[in-house]
């Protein structure tokens, strides 16, 4: 049995196979949008598609608290791009940089598919922290 929750505290939805933590999709809320930072999936839960899951659980709580998404991930990016109804859910300004990395996203899919990776634990984007004054640095 699997489940995505979202936990508010930590700011971050996680994905719970069988009872242990499987994976997570840390977020942070500021100024009306929720910028997806950084996606981490346990390696031998992979056939599930428990990133999909997290994004798909992160997207619908952004429609739901109206909030617009600001994909800082490779995974929310390629998720969103494979998913164009949630396009509208990106900053209009924002929506043309996003389309810049379709290209590269499915050559990094295409590269994926092949190679053998090592560990249990899959670390897939990372994202500068904000400054003191609340801006990203």
């Amino acid at each position: 049995m699997q489940a995505i929750r979202n936990d508010f505290e930590a700011s971050k939805f996680v994905a719970y196979v069988e009872g242990e933590v499987a994976g997570s999709l840390r977020y942070q809320i500021r100024n009306g949008q929720m910028w997806l930072l950084e996606m981490d999936v346990d390696r031998r839960r992979k056939g599930r598609d428990l990133a999909g899951q997290l994004m798909q659980e992160a997207l619908g709580e952004a429609c739901q608290r109206r909030l617009a998404v600001l994909p800082l991930c490779n995974e929310a990016r390629s998720h969103i791009l494979a998913h164009p109804r949630f396009l509208r859910l990106v900053p209009s300004e924002r929506r043309q940089r996003l389309a810049k990395y379709a290209p590269n996203v499915r050559k990094r899919a295409r590269g994926r598919a092949g190679t053998v990776q090592r560990g249990a634990t899959a670390r897939i984007a990372t994202v500068p922290h904000s400054r003191e004054d609340g801006k990203a640095a």
